[in-house]
C-alpha cells in the first residue's frame, strides 16, 4: 500500500506566516491602542470637562465633529460667537474663572501624554491667564477683568486658543479622535449662569397686515417708541409706534421729517407746499408753517425751537439776531397767530420756548444778548389772546459771564430748557424751568467736532462731540435739587483696539454708549454712582457668517427713562472667489481667481426697556 506524503508548497508556507505575524501585528496594536487610549483618555476627558465648564450644554453643537480639514476654522468662529454673547453677561457667577481648575487638571493629565505638542504648554499658560479672575476683585478689578476678556475673545485671541488646544487633544492619538465626543458633563457639575438674551438683527420690513413690502425712505427716530418713516411706494409719511411685541403704523400724510431729533415735542418736516411740523402728541397731524422767509425754506440759516401743550404749540426762530415767536391752535392748525418780537432786534444770540405749567395759553421765553463780557438773560411771557399774542416782559436775571462763545445748543424736556455755551476751553449751561434759572459752568478739553450734539432730561445735560470717536470729548452737568451744580468730562472706554464709539444717551441710572467694537456692536453703561464704563449688553455681531461682514453707516439712539432705541444703517458686505472670465491655466498653475464683494443694504431697529443690558430687534 503506498503512502503519499504531502508537502506545502512555498506559497502555503507565505500564506501562513502572513496570517501569524498579522495575527501578532494585531495583538500588538490593539494593546498599544489600550496603552495609548489608557495615556490619552485622561487628557481627553478632562478637555471635555474644561469645555462643558466654558459652554454648558452648547458644546454638543460647539465641538461637534464636521470637515476634518476645516475642523480648527469651524471650531474657532462658533466659540468666538458664543463668547461675543456671554462674556458680555454680568459676571457676578463665577463663571469663567471657575474653569481654570478642569484647565488645570488637564494641563496635568497632558503631562503623561503619549503625543503632547509643544504648544500646548504655551497655549494653557495663556489660557489660564485670559481665564484667571483677581483673588480680591472688587468692582473696579471686576471690570478690568470682564473688558479684558471681551478683548481677547473680540479679537480671536481666546477663541483661537480654545479651539487649538482641543484640537490638539483630540489629535493626541487615533483613539483619542475615535472616541471624542463632546457631550456635557453632569448639570449640577458645572452650573452655568442663566445664559444672556441674544438680539436678534432683522431688517425693518413692512408693517404688519401689509402684502406688499413697502420700501422706506428718510427714517427718523423720535423717541424710543416712535419713528416716522416715507414711504417710496406711495410717498406718504408713516408713524410707526412700537415696543418688544407690537408694531402700530400709522400713515400721516405727504409730509416728510427732517432727519433730525424732536425738539420740544415737535419734528420738523417739509412739504410741496413749503415747511410744516408734526407733533408727537396729543395726536400726528400735519400742521403747515407760514410762508415766511428764514423760517420755511430749507437750507437757509435759522434757528427755530418748538413747544407743545395740550392745546397747541409754539414756533420760535431766530434770523440774523431777531427771535420771533408764533402760535397755533390744534383745533385749528391752519391759523396761525401772527408773530411778534422778543427782545431787542438783531441782537439776540439765541433763544428757548416752554409752556407755561399751569396755563396751556401761555409760553416762556429766555433770550441771551450778547454784551461785550458776558451775555444778558432776559425772559418774555406770551399768551395767547382772541386778538392775538400778548407780549409782558419778565424780569431781567443775572448775566452770565462768558466771553467767548463758540457754539451754542438748545434742548429740552418736559417743561425744562437748556442752553449750552461752548467755548473753546469751558462750557457753560443753563437750566430755565418757569423763572428759575441755574447756570454752571466748567473747563474741557478736546474738540467738539463739526456738529456736537446736546441730550438733556429733568436734572442733566450732556454734550457730546460728533462726530463721535474714542477719544470724544463729552461732557454732563447735573443739577442735583439743593445742591450746586457739577460738570463733569465723562472718561473714555476702557475697550480700545479698532472700537469707535457711535452714541452717549443719557438714562435714568447714569449713561449709556453703543460702540462698534471690530466685530460686534456693544453697549457700555456708566452708572450714576460710577466714576467708570462698565460693560452693557450685547447689541449684536458684525460678522454674521463666514466671507461676510456688516458696516455700520449711521447709528442713531434716543432715550427716555430707562428706555432706548438705536437706528442702525450699513451694508452687508459678502465675498467670494470666482474665476477671473477669460483666463486659462498654464501647465500646473491653477486658474486666476479675483475677489467680488456683494453689498446688500440693511436698515435694523434695536431697543432696550433696561437701561441698555440686554436689546432686542423690532
Amino acid at each position: 500500500m503506498a503512502l503519499f506524503k504531502v508537502r506545502p508548497s512555498r506559497g502555503s508556507w507565505a500564506f501562513f506566516v502572513l496570517i501569524t505575524v498579522a495575527a501578532l501585528t494585531r495583538r500588538q496594536w490593539t494593546r498599544h491602542e489600550q496603552q495609548v487610549i489608557r495615556s490619552d483618555g485622561p487628557a481627553a476627558e478632562s478637555a471635555r470637562a474644561l469645555a462643558t465648564c466654558l459652554f454648558g450644554s452648547d458644546v454638543s453643537w460647539i465641538l461637534r465633529e464636521d470637515d476634518p480639514s476645516a475642523q480648527q476654522a469651524r471650531w474657532t468662529s462658533r466659540i468666538a460667537s458664543w463668547l461675543q454673547m456671554h462674556a458680555s453677561g454680568s459676571l457676578e457667577h463665577d463663571w469663567p474663572s471657575r474653569c481654570v481648575a478642569p484647565l488645570h487638571e488637564l494641563d496635568q493629565r497632558l503631562q503623561s501624554a503619549s503625543q503632547r505638542s509643544p504648544r500646548i504648554t504655551d497655549t494653557i499658560v495663556l489660557l489660564r491667564r485670559g481665564l484667571q479672575r483677581p483673588g480680591d476683585d472688587p468692582t473696579s478689578s471686576a471690570v478690568a477683568f470682564q473688558t479684558g476678556l471681551m478683548r481677547i475673545v473680540d479679537n480671536g485671541t481666546l477663541p483661537s486658543q480654545l479651539a487649538s488646544l482641543f484640537i490638539d487633544v483630540r489629535n493626541l492619538s487615533l483613539g483619542t479622535r475615535d472616541r471624542w465626543t463632546p457631550f456635557p458633563l453632569r448639570q449640577e457639575q458645572f452650573p452655568m449662569p442663566p445664559p444672556p438674551e441674544v438680539p436678534r438683527w432683522r431688517d425693518v420690513d413692512a408693517p404688519e397686515g401689509r402684502a406688499a413690502p413697502v420700501v422706506h425712505d428718510q427714517a427718523v427716530l423720535a423717541s424710543p417708541t416712535v419713528y416716522f418713516y416715507r414711504s417710496l411706494s406711495d410717498g406718504r409719511t408713516h408713524r410707526v409706534d412700537f415696543d418688544r411685541r407690537s408694531l402700530s403704523d400709522t400713515e400721516v400724510g405727504t409730509a416728510v421729517a427732517w432727519r433730525e431729533p424732536p425738539r420740544g415735542g415737535v419734528l420738523r418736516a417739509s412739504t410741496e407746499h413749503g415747511g410744516a411740523v408734526i407733533p408727537l402728541e396729543p395726536s400726528t397731524r400735519v400742521i403747515a408753517l407760514p410762508e415766511e422767509p428764514g423760517v420755511t425754506r430749507r437750507g437757509e440759516a435759522f434757528d427755530w425751537q418748538a413747544a407743545a401743550s395740550p392745546d397747541g404749540l409754539a414756533w420760535l426762530t431766530r434770523t440774523q439776531g431777531t427771535v420771533r415767536l408764533r402760535a397755533v391752535r390744534f383745533d385749528e392748525p391752519g391759523r396761525w397767530s401772527e408773530p411778534v418780537t422778543l427782545g431787542a432786534p438783531e441782537s439776540q444770540m439765541g433763544a428757548v420756548v416752554a409752556p407755561e405749567p399751569l396755563d396751556a395759553t401761555r409760553w416762556r421765553v429766555t433770550t441771551l444778548r450778547p454784551r461785550a463780557l458776558d451775555l444778558a438773560v432776559e425772559q418774555h411771557v406770551v399768551a395767547v389772546t382772541p386778538g392775538g399774542l400778548t407780549v409782558t416782559p419778565g424780569p431781567r436775571r443775572e448775566p452770565v459771564v462768558f466771553p467767548s462763545v463758540q457754539r451754542l445748543l438748545t434742548c429740552g424736556s418736559d417743561g425744562v430748557r437748556y442752553v449750552a455755551l461752548m467755548g473753546a476751553s469751558g462750557v457753560a449751561v443753563l437750566r430755565i424751568e418757569g423763572e428759575q434759572l441755574r447756570v454752571a459752568q466748567g473747563t474741557t478739553t478736546g474738540a467738539w467736532g463739526l456738529d456736537p450734539t446736546l441730550r438733556c432730561d429733568a436734572g442733566r445735560a450732556l454734550m457730546v462731540s460728533d462726530p463721535p470717536t474714542m477719544e470724544a470729548n463729552t461732557v454732563v452737568v447735573t443739577f442735583p435739587v439743593g445742591r450746586e451744580p457739577t460738570v463733569e468730562t465723562v472718561p473714555m472706554l476702557p475697550y480700545d483696539g479698532g472700537a469707535r464709539l457711535r452714541e452717549v444717551l443719557l438714562v435714568d441710572d447714569g449713561l449709556v454708549a453703543i460702540a462698534a467694537h471690530p466685530v460686534a456692536l456693544r453697549a457700555w453703561r456708566r452708572p450714576l454712582q460710577s466714576t467708570q464704563w462698565e460693560p452693557g449688553g450685547y447689541v449684536g455681531s458684525l460678522v454674521p457668517a463666514a466671507n461676510t461682514v456688516r458696516s455700520v453707516e449711521v447709528l442713531r439712539g434716543v432715550s427716555q427713562g430707562r428706555a432706548l432705541a438705536a437706528w442702525i444703517e450699513g451694508d452687508t458686505i459678502t465675498q467670494r472667489t470666482e474665476p477671473v472670465p477669460g483666463a486659462r491655466a498654464e501647465g500646473n498653475t491653477p486658474p486666476p481667481t479675483r475677489v467680488v464683494e456683494e453689498k446688500t443694504p440693511y436698515r435694523v431697529l434695536m431697543v432696550s426697556e433696561d437701561s441698555g443690558r440686554t436689546f432686542a430687534g423690532r
